[in-house]
This record gives structure tokens, C-alpha cells and sequence, in this order.
């Protein structure tokens, strides 16, 4: 067998396999020795049958099957061994590969097209390169509305005969056919009906004159006046529309008229305990902190974002691209179109450079940034340990971490939220950075524009 390389332009090159009837003539016949062994055919005993007719009838399929799995397995083999630094994965060449007979022929000769990946360097420390952190301000509308949730989520409930303005009513919600009855077997959906949301007055006035126990009927598109809180009223999900504008009977189960918690000492231990907070500014103050660091993983993404767009850009990574879009078309099978791909083909470059940009920050950084299996338990074990107040791990709870782990698809998400974590952690120790304040509408705004 023979392989060799040749250039095809920048970036581009082809590789020449010339394969020998020595290289798999061997395989070919102990295929075909044990196919005589098996095979049964009348007028022969088993395992006699002449190798000419077990040639005539398994020949053909058995050599195709050995010479393209010797080409890929060379191909591969190659690749490797030279440490040939490809992107995505060899193709046919179209042009120099001719028309196989593997009836007439002993030799073969294959070419594949690869596109290889480009030299650059990479300065982690290049005064150049600096990267802006976004710490989002926490206005006083934010810190009021935390108060306010705050005084409603730790507050107290009364149950009077009738509901007034601010109330909610609790019960079951039954849909009436077009005779006005409820439908058989219809149980009802059970919900949490606010009199605020109310916009028609009629079906509000009504509402406020029933007491507990109460029945009334109501088309809730014309009272609400609001597709989505109807949808959540009724647990309906974007694409269900079967009740939107129907009919309903709202049976009332409890009329609650909610009191709000008081601001002191007492509120505050309940909201922080592990704090000493003694005012409304320290409380104030609290709350602030307690969203900042809400906003904080945000802040961190955009980081992490920003600090990979401005790599990427600053090792000014060239590619194949002719290459690549006719790679990604050929492997995603006709699930994408050529025009699709050039359309997208910016985001698709993107990719490709980060990915050689990581895999030169994981050859020089290492365990840095690599997730290993114990950290992906840990993850899961810290939550459980979280919510059971720091307790050791049974072994019913490691049971329930390997259940989690059999599925691939959540590995692979507490994976890529680790490794995240890991590379922002990176970025802030090794690149040089520029604090910037900013409130929730600038940075959403530039949040938007670097997508």
C-alpha cells in the first residue's frame, strides 16, 4: 500500500491511497474460507461446496466490503500517525477518483480531500487583548419590588365572606358544553383566579358579591382580556387552544384576602437568617446583593462570550471554507441546503475557530480546563446535599446520581455547565480585564448586539 499527500492549494491538500491486492487478498479469502464453511447448497455436503461457487455468489460483496474498510482504516491510521491536523473529515475527490470495476481489478486507487487546520499563536497576555466584565447595577424600582415580593411571600392570609379588590379566589374551573352543562366525567381545573386581573367590570362585579362556595360563569378571554394569563389560568400550554374562548363555571373554594408581611427584625431574620440586619437600609442593602448576584451569571456568560470573540479575532485564524461548506453539506445529508449553509456559515466559522482556539488553551493549560468524571458527581451530590441541609451522601442518593448520569444527554449538560464555569474562572485570572458598570436595559442591549 501506498499514501501520500500532496498540497491543494492553502489550507487544502489530498491524500492518494493506492491499495495493492497484497493488502487485502489475505482477508478476502479467510471471509470467503469461512462462508464455504457455513454455507449449505444442494448437491454438496456442509463445508464442501466448491470455492468457485462460494467465490461466484459472496465475491464481489466480500471484496468490496475488505477494500473499503481497508482504505478507511488506512486513511485513519495515516492521519494519525503524521498527526495530520484536519478539519472535519476527509471527502471523495470528485475529479481524481474514477469508476471502480471489482470484477477486472486488483489495484485501486483512492483520493480524499482534506481541509487542515491552520497554524497561529496564541498571547494570553497581549496588551492588546482586554476584555470588558459588566457588573449590572441594582436600581431602587428593582430593590422596591424585592421589598414588596418580599412582604407578600413572608405575609399572612384571611378567608372573608366576600372578596374585595385585591383578593384571589381559589376552585375548580368546569367547562360547559353548548347547552351550558359541564361535560360528563369533567373533574374541573383546579386554579387561582386574582380579582385584579379582571378587565370586564360586569364579570369583576360578580365576582366580588360571591362567597365561598359560590358559582359563576364566565367566558375568561372576554374577563381577562389576556391570552397568556388565561393560558396559565387553565394550564394550557402555546399550542393548546381548546378552551381559550369557551365557556366556563368557576366553582369557589376559599375567597383569600392576603396581608402582607411587616417590615422589622422578624421579617428579616426570616429572609436572611444566616445575617444580622437590623434596618430597613441594611435589609435594602441585602436584597441588593442577593440580585446582583442573580445578574452575576449573567455578566459572566457575556464574559465568557466577549473574552472568546476577542481571542478568536485576535489570532486572526484563517480557514478552508470551500472546504467546510462542502463538508457540512455532505455530512448533514440533506438535512441542510448549499444556500442555508452560506447563509449560516458565518456562526458555523465561528465554531471552527473556537474550537481550535480551546483545543490550543487545553494542549498548553491542561487539567485547567478539563471536566473530570468525579466533578460532574460532585455537582449532582452537592445538590442533594444542599437540600438536606449538608448531609452525607446514602446510598440510595448515589443511586440516584448514577440513574442521572445514565442519561446522556444530562451528563452532557452538567458537563458543558462545568466547563463553562472552569473557562470563565480561566479567563479572569489569565486575561486582562475592564470593569464596567452598567444598568439592566445597557447591558441587555449589548447582550443583544453581540449575538
Amino acid at each position: 500500500m501506498n499514501i501520500s499527500q500532496e498540497s491543494n492549494g492553502e489550507l487544502n491538500a489530498i491524500i492518494h491511497l493506492n491499495i495493492q491486492e497484497s493488502d487485502y487478498i489475505g482477508t478476502v479469502n479467510k471471509q470467503l474460507t469461512d462462508y464455504r464453511k457455513k454455507t449449505n447448497m444442494p448437491g454438496f455436503r456442509p463445508g464442501n461446496v466448491p470455492m468457485g461457487l462460494i467465490k461466484k455468489k459472496y465475491g464481489s460483496a466480500v471484496l468490496v466490503e475488505e477494500v473499503n474498510k481497508t482504505v478507511s482504516d488506512a486513511l485513519n491510521n495515516y492521519l494519525i500517525e503524521n498527526k495530520v491536523p484536519v478539519l472535519g473529515n476527509p471527502l471523495l475527490n470528485l475529479e481524481k477518483n474514477k469508476q471502480i470495476d471489482f470484477d477486472t481489478q486488483t489495484e485501486f486507487d483512492f483520493f480524499f480531500d482534506i481541509g487542515l487546520a491552520p497554524e497561529f499563536t496564541l498571547d494570553l497576555a497581549d496588551e492588546d487583548l482586554t476584555i470588558p466584565y459588566y457588573t449590572i447595577l441594582v436600581d431602587d424600582d428593582e430593590i422596591n419590588k424585592a421589598v414588596e415580593d418580599v412582604k407578600v411571600r413572608f405575609g399572612t392570609e384571611e378567608h372573608p365572606e366576600n372578596a374585595g379588590e385585591t383578593d384571589g379566589l381559589q376552585g375548580f374551573f368546569y367547562k360547559l358544553d353548548a347547552d351550558g352543562n359541564r361535560n360528563e366525567g369533567n373533574h374541573g381545573k383546579k386554579s387561582y383566579l386574582k380579582i385584579e386581573t379582571i378587565k370586564n367590570v360586569d364579570v369583576k362585579a360578580e365576582l366580588l358579591a360571591v362567597t365561598k362556595g359560590g358559582i359563576v360563569t364566565l367566558n375568561l378571554m372576554e374577563a381577562i382580556q389576556d391570552e397568556t394569563k388565561v393560558r396559565s389560568l387553565l394550564g394550557l400550554s402555546a399550542d393548546e387552544t381548546e378552551g381559550l374562548n369557551a365557556t366556563w363555571q368557576f366553582e369557589i373554594d376559599e375567597i383569600i384576602h392576603p396581608i402582607d408581611a411587616v417590615l422589622g427584625e422578624e421579617l428579616y431574620k426570616k429572609v436572611f437568617p444566616a445575617k444580622e440586619i437590623d434596618s430597613e437600609e441594611a435589609f435594602r442593602e441585602a436584597l441588593a446583593e442577593d440580585i446582583g448576584k442573580h445578574y452575576t451569571r449573567d455578566s459572566d456568560q457575556q464574559f465568557m462570550a466577549d473574552a472568546i470573540a476577542a481571542l478568536i479575532k485576535k489570532s486572526a485564524i484563517n480557514l478552508p471554507d470551500a472546504f467546510l461548506k462542502r463538508w457540512l453539506l455532505e455530512s448533514n445529508q440533506g438535512k441542510i441546503t448549499e444556500e442555508q449553509i452560506d447563509n449560516q456559515y458565518e456562526n458555523y466559522s465561528q465554531t471552527f475557530k473556537w474550537q481550535l482556539v480551546e483545543g490550543k488553551l487545553r494542549e498548553k493549560y491542561g487539567d485547567q480546563l478539563v471536566v473530570k468524571e468525579e466533578e460532574i458527581r460532585g455537582k449532582i451530590g452537592t445538590y442533594f446535599q444542599s437540600i438536606g441541609g449538608g448531609t452525607e451522601l446514602t446510598p440510595q442518593i448515589e443511586g440516584i446520581i448514577d440513574q442521572i448520569l445514565s442519561s446522556k444527554d444530562e451528563k452532557q449538560r452538567i458537563h458543558n455547565e462545568l466547563l463553562d464555569g472552569k473557562f470563565i474562572e480561566f479567563f479572569k485570572n489569565n486575561l486582562k480585564t475592564k470593569p464596567e458598570e452598567v444598568t439592566k436595559e445597557q447591558f441587555f442591549e449589548i447582550a443583544s448586539q453581540a449575538k
